[in-house]
């Protein structure tokens, strides 16, 4: 977040001059307010390429330091998901965040490939006979061996999975990434699945398959009622779903609920 990075520059700067003041960095950043690092902090205000500019110079960022400084500007400012996801990308690939942020880096892929969460449900498959090939086998669509055996990598270093005695068991551990981690791979997760269910309608036959939709004319309190209703039944599902002892098949349950009309502004 480039916001926190510009007030510990402050806080750093301010260590070794005690006299730098807001309004000596609003000056470094080429504006004249006063209060310009606090509007930036407290997401009041976006910070300008040409300010960007100015800090970088004046901190005498290397090219790479710049360059990481203005992709993390690019991430916090964009504003579709695409966009977003190409910054995060631009930031993973960088020596010093690959070094600093490895488990962050396994979350986001965790939650970008659609098949990993598959492959952590048929590791514990009582036929599971510990190849990957026997994963990628079973998975539909298909996916490489070499996807399945860096799926498993990925789930044990994620402590998702553990050895026990000769088979995988699940852990309890759930996984938990920073917010702006989250945003973006969790908005690429639901798309591939959404394009998953496309699919499933010519994939399998309707007794394979259930997929329903209804268009509902509501209020916005009905919409809290029916969203409600979906958490409910949602952690409902889950539940049941951990009562199921020694499971044969691996289901994707997808729920959609969107408006598809504009909401009336308030005169």
């Amino acid at each position: 977040d480039y916001r926190h990075y510009l007030a510990d520059v402050f806080e750093e700067l301010k260590e070794q001059n005690s006299k730098f003041s807001y309004r000596a960095f609003a000056k470094m950043a080429g504006s004249s307010s006063p209060n310009y690092l606090q509007l930036i902090r407290d997401r009041k205000l976006n910070i300008s390429p040409a300010a960007v500019s100015h800090i970088s110079n004046a901190l005498h960022l290397k090219k790479k330091e710049a360059a990481y400084f203005n992709t993390i500007v690019a991430f916090d400012h964009a504003k579709k998901h695409e966009d977003k996801d190409a910054h995060f990308r631009e930031i993973l690939t960088s020596r010093e965040y690959r070094n600093i942020k490895t488990l962050t880096r396994e979350q986001y892929h965790y939650f970008t490939h659609w098949y990993i969460p598959v492959v952590r449900e048929l590791v514990t498959h009582p036929a599971f006979d510990g190849t990957p090939r026997w994963i990628a086998e079973r998975i539909i669509p298909a996916i490489s061996e070499s996807k399945a055996s860096k799926a498993v990598s990925l789930l044990k270093k994620l402590k998702l999975i553990e050895h026990v005695g000769n088979h995988y068991e699940q852990t309890d551990v759930v996984v938990s990434t920073p917010a702006e981690v989250l945003s973006v791979a969790v908005a690429r997760y639901h798309k591939s699945l959404i394009t998953l269910g496309k699919e499933a309608i010519e994939r399998f036959g309707p007794h394979d398959r259930d997929i329903r939709g209804a268009t509902l004319g509501i209020t916005p309190h009905g919409y809290a009622a029916i969203k409600k209703r979906l958490e409910s039944f949602w952690k409902e599902l889950l539940s049941f779903a951990e009562t199921q002892k020694d499971p044969q098949q691996v289901y994707q349950v997808n729920i959609q609920f969107f408006p598809l009309s504009e909401q009336e502004k308030k005169q």
